[in-house]
């Protein structure tokens, strides 16, 4: 899979915004992000193994430490990818935590989240930091009630 996605990067001091390229590449195994802001004057690339990692890895190491976050679901709070949608569609999905799941009756009473693109646009305000959104994760993950036998 190879996709690009136009994404604006916000500056959480400034309040400036500026527009950046982002090259997407997953082979099932291996994920490849790119990103060129040229008016940052940034061209940036790293690699892991999904896009979900590479984009936390690019926001963690170079964006934030410069104060910039970018503007989509990847990087929203309240978003997360689960280990199958890691997996198998390489990271390119998040669910949103902070909503009520959808009751599927084709699937019986199974509860699912809402799911939106990774690199789709968010508003500033559900945007955060790399720490922000793993914290956010773990509360998540330790609210929710325990399955049986375990």
């Amino acid at each position: 899979m190879e996709d690009t996605a136009q994404i604006d990067l916000w500056n959480k001091s400034s309040g400036e915004t500026v527009s950046a390229v982002f090259s997407l590449q997953w082979d099932g195994v291996n994920a490849r992000l790119s990103m060129d802001a040229p008016k940052l004057g940034l061209a940036l690339q790293t690699e892991g193994p999904d896009l979900f990692d590479t984009l936390q890895q690019l926001r963690k190491e170079t964006l934030e430490p410069l104060g910039w976050v970018p503007l989509c679901n990847g990087a929203r709070v309240d978003c997360y990818p689960s280990g199958m949608a890691r997996d198998m569609g390489g990271g390119t999905v998040v669910y949103v935590l902070s909503a009520r799941p959808r009751v599927s009756i084709r699937q019986g009473l199974s509860l699912r989240r809402p799911q939106v693109d990774t690199f789709e646009s968010a508003p500033k305000e559900f945007v955060g930091s790399v720490e922000d959104q793993d914290a956010y994760f773990r509360t998540w993950l330790e609210s929710r009630p325990k399955l049986l036998g375990q």
